[in-house]
């Protein structure tokens, strides 16, 4: 009777501790360690897909690596599109239903004087892409790490003759809800 108290015992123990230090490695992963400082709750960050005027083209292509706007495009339209991602108006902050996010697909005007013309829009006219970030930084390995909680699509907005004069936002989506 004495072991079986003893090994019942033993065993909780066991248990107990082994549950403890899988909640201090839960936790560690979730919030960061010690060493990690919040650098920013909330920053606008944004990446350029043209070209500026002006720019070499070693330059910029030694800045901007294999951004592969087509696969961006796709990933984002199609989550919204089956479904999987919710659309929001960058004005309003309302959500799109599938149905207005295939309208401004398909009919978006991007000359803002003279001739307007509507057409559907595809990777090419994307102009950039803003991001809404929080920043931690790990005062230990000496590490910045981003964690990007929306993404807005940005289109080329061109004037009368088709040349570039700026960017008209699409819509965004929030990412890790």
């Amino acid at each position: 009777m004495k072991n079986v108290f003893f090994c019942t015992i033993c065993i909780s123990l066991l248990a107990l501790i082994s549950s403890c230090s899988q909640g201090n490695d839960k936790t560690e992963n979730t919030q960061g360690t010690a060493n990690n400082v919040v650098w920013a709750e909330l920053v606008e960050s944004k990446t350029v897909l043209l070209k500026p005027e002006g720019w070499d083209e070693e330059y910029w292509n030694s800045v901007n690596k294999n951004v592969d706007h087509q696969k961006i495009f796709n990933t984002i339209v199609d989550a919204v599109l089956s479904g999987k991602q919710k659309a929001f108006n960058i004005l309003t902050d309302q959500v799109l239903t599938i149905d207005e996010v295939k309208e401004v697909l398909n009919n978006v005007q991007l000359v803002e004087s003279g001739k307007a013309a509507s057409k559907k829009i595809n990777a090419d006219d994307l102009s950039m892409i803003r991001m809404r970030e929080k920043w931690s930084f790990n005062e230990k390995e000496f590490r910045l790490d981003k964690h990007v909680t929306r993404i807005d699509l940005l289109l080329k907005k061109l004037d009368e003759t088709g040349v570039y004069i700026g960017d008209k936002a699409l819509f965004y989506v929030n990412l890790n809800e």
